[in-house]
């Protein structure tokens, strides 16, 4: 499968997490995509965006975890959402407290 834009809802998986979180692009976002809100490199904020993942492995035994986080890479730099490029479904996010790197699993479309 090709790459995609990433909206409101996508799944996302941890190297270092347990089971899978979502990400939540804020309501106030204007731009859509298919009929969710689009994401873009920013929306990287834990609890604001980046939902808890179930645990953590570098915590034993694994707790609910909130990443540290800084922004996705690899986004659409020609395509502009709210002035930062689209979030795609190969970006990656760098976690700095377990060094676990955040991927898409399914961009929400």
């Amino acid at each position: 499968m090709g790459t995609s834009y990433v909206v409101d809802g996508a799944i996302i998986s941890c190297t270092k997490g347990v089971g899978k979180s979502t990400l939540k692009v804020l309501p106030s976002r204007s731009i859509e995509l298919r009929g969710s809100k689009g994401a873009n490199i920013g929306d990287s904020k834990p609890v604001e965006n980046i939902q808890p993942f179930s645990g953590c492995t570098k915590e034993i035994p694994p707790i609910p975890c909130v990443p540290a986080l800084d922004m996705w890479s690899g986004g659409k730099s020609d395509v502009l959402v709210e002035n930062l490029p689209a979030l795609l479904s190969d970006s990656e996010l760098v976690c700095t407290v377990a060094a676990g790197i955040i991927t898409i699993d399914d961009d929400g479309q």
